[in-house]
């Protein structure tokens, strides 16, 4: 073998020996690191880094979870206890928010509930009537100055057959607030389920005012009755709408003042609030404060007030004009 063999030779077995050596290392700093705990043949998922700070999963889904529920009060209204299994209705962008501060409600000095802020310095207080307050001292009631207004129920339309029926107390209620000049608004009970049915039951209210001096609005009063056979409960969201709207445009046309009333998850749930947001609401919500994403005109408060003149239980509101 000459010098240049012998060469040759000898720079091939160093590089074959050199890189049988760096596999080798590479191969034992992997086991050694495996062993050690340094490095992991996956990444893992528990643990992010962000200017060295270390959040643990639990911390994220916390943050997470507390973010979701912060923001859906915003965007829906929910039907149950917030949480896992609320049923959650997107609130309407068709229909105007209320800006009101849960703060500033209060129960006033005369027992009942009452609001004011920078904007609103003064609420009004009032009851609705029907056959199911049959002991009216009128007198008594038109003295007391802690109620503003009532509102009479002039009658409903029957759930199964859909007659049409007057109050049996709406006479003697309507004779009497003339009587005592007492400030009025009237309501009818739907069980509507087309618009021209509607129309009918606004009509049939408009015929009853008479020598009243309505000046409070006329209300359709929307409830579910809880029985399989009723009409209404029967009904689509856009059938009971379809009922409202007609109620609605026909007491405008005639110069009144259309409302809708119904409870909070009656609103979420039952009706089609894309198509009602040009009429003023009254809401029936008995809590301490109203948790109603919409702007309203009356929150009845509670079924079971109390007012001199009225005997037993009565619904109370608070009218903020």
């Amino acid at each position: 073998m000459d010098t240049q063999q012998i060469k040759k030779f000898t720079r091939n077995w160093c590089i074959l020996v050199g890189s049988v050596c760096l596999i080798a290392g590479i191969v034992i700093g992997i086991f050694i690191g495996r062993a050690g705990g340094f490095i992991n043949s996956k990444a893992s998922p528990g643990l992010s880094y962000e200017s060295g700070y270390t959040l643990e999963d639990t911390e994220i889904t916390s943050l997470i979870y507390d973010n979701y529920w912060n923001y859906i009060p915003t965007a829906y209204i929910n039907v149950g206890e917030l949480g896992p299994d609320a049923l959650l209705y997107k609130i309407s962008d068709k229909v105007e928010r209320n800006n009101l501060d849960v703060e500033k409600f209060y129960t006033g000095d005369d027992g009942y509930m009452h609001y004011s802020d920078d904007n609103i310095k003064d609420t009004l207080v009032g009851v609705d009537l029907s056959t199911f307050q049959s002991d009216i001292d009128w007198e008594t009631l038109a003295k007391n100055k802690d109620i503003d207004f009532v509102m009479l129920r002039v009658g409903y339309r029957g759930y199964t057959q859909g007659g049409l029926m007057l109050d049996s107390s709406f006479e003697d209620s309507k004779a009497a607030v003339i009587k005592y000049k007492i400030p009025t608004g009237l309501y009818f009970f739907t069980q509507a389920i087309t618009y021209d049915e509607g129309v009918e039951e606004a009509n049939f209210v408009l015929k009853q005012i008479g020598k009243m001096n309505v000046k409070y609005p006329i209300v359709i009063d929307s409830e579910l009755i809880g029985d399989s056979e009723a009409r209404g409960d029967n009904a689509s969201n856009d059938e009971r709408t379809d009922g409202i709207v007609g109620f609605c445009e026909t007491i405008k046309a005639a110069g009144y003042t259309p409302m809708i009333y119904a409870s909070r998850n009656m609103f979420a749930q039952c009706l089609d609030m894309d198509r009602l947001g040009d009429y003023e609401l009254w809401l029936a919500h008995y809590a301490n404060v109203p948790n109603f994403p919409y702007k309203y005109t009356g929150w009845q408060y509670t079924e079971s007030g109390t007012v001199d003149g009225i005997s037993g239980d009565v619904d109370l509101d608070l009218w903020f004009k």
